[in-house]
This record gives structure tokens, C-alpha cells and sequence, in this order.
């Protein structure tokens, strides 16, 4: 008799087991599927197709761009679904340099900083944003450094070394969800 409660229990662990496991298992797959998807969706976030992107939605970034004389995308570097790509645009008698940098989660624009003073480097293991030498760069009202992971931006504020300019070059972020 001592067998029937132990084969009780061990029925209702696996009925119980057989009741969640489908549920959790099915939870889990979604969950990786939606992760798959993002990930691609991060994977394919390449100049060209930041460049197709911008046209195709009538982008403020490319007002006037038939006079440009070069329009240029480039890569930065990604973090989890976060990619960083910027976009310089040549124009002018003095055929001067503007230089934009975009933020994307997945396959949507989040948001970007115009006319920045210079491309960055990179971008670290951490999610922070690196310039090169001579840049001092940090968001306005802190010390600290640009992170493409962060979940809130602020303006970026950018000043080379040796500039005779005593105040540093901020720009204001432009999130793209409220345009």
C-alpha cells in the first residue's frame, strides 16, 4: 500500500508537469523567435539600407540633398539591437562637411544628433560611443560619454583640443518618434 501514495504523487507531477510544460515551452520559443527577429532586423541596418530607409520616409536629414555634392553613410558599430551609422553630407561653394550621427533599435530610427563636429571611432563592448583623438566629447549637463545603450539621450557637446573655441559645439538629440 505504501506504493499507491508514491505513485499518486509521482502521477500528479507528471500530469502537472505535462500540463505547464507546453505553455513554457511555447513561451520560450516565441520569446527566442521575437529575439531572432530583432536581431536580424539589427543585422540588416547597413549604410545601404540606412540610406533606402531615409528616402523612403521623406527623412528631414536629406532636405535638399539633390545639391549635395557627396552623401556618404558609414557604420559605427552595434551593441545588442542597438546600431550606430552616420551620414555626412558635402556641401557648398566651400564644399563644407556636415556630419549627423543615427541611433537605430532593430530596424527603426530612434532618433540622431545633426551637425555634429566629428564621426566618432567606434563604438566599445560597453555601448560607449569613442572619438578620436583631440575630440573631447560628453552629454550636455554631464561628464558623461555618449552610450548607444542608454535609455534616454541628451544633447551631445563635442570640442577639439587646441580650437581656439572656448565653449564646446552642443547639439540637441532629435528623437525620431516625435516627428
Amino acid at each position: 500500500m505504501a506504493f499507491l501514495p508514491r505513485f499518486a504523487t509521482l502521477f500528479a507531477l507528471l500530469f502537472w508537469q505535462l500540463l505547464v510544460t507546453p505553455a513554457t515551452v511555447a513561451e520560450a520559443v516565441a520569446s527566442e523567435m521575437v529575439s531572432a527577429e530583432t536581431a536580424n532586423q539589427a543585422a540588416q541596418v547597413t549604410p545601404e539600407w540606412v540610406e533606402r530607409y531615409l528616402y523612403t520616409r521623406n527623412s528631414a536629414l536629406l532636405d535638399d540633398s539633390p545639391n549635395d555634392h557627396v552623401m556618404s553613410f558609414y557604420y559605427f558599430g552595434r551593441l545588442d539591437q542597438r546600431t550606430l551609422i552616420g551620414l555626412e553630407r558635402v556641401r557648398g561653394d566651400d564644399y563644407e562637411q556636415f556630419f549627423s550621427l543615427l541611433v537605430f533599435e532593430g530596424a527603426e530610427l530612434l532618433g540622431y544628433y545633426r551637425n555634429v563636429l566629428s564621426f566618432p571611432s567606434g563604438v566599445a563592448d560597453n555601448g560607449e560611443v569613442q572619438f578620436p583623438r583631440g575630440v573631447d566629447v560628453h552629454l550636455q549637463g554631464s561628464d558623461a560619454l555618449l552610450n548607444i545603450t542608454a535609455p534616454v539621450f541628451s544633447g551631445l557637446c563635442q570640442r577639439q583640443r587646441g580650437a581656439e573655441a572656448e565653449t564646446d559645439l552642443c547639439v540637441p538629440w532629435m528623437s525620431a518618434r516625435s516627428q
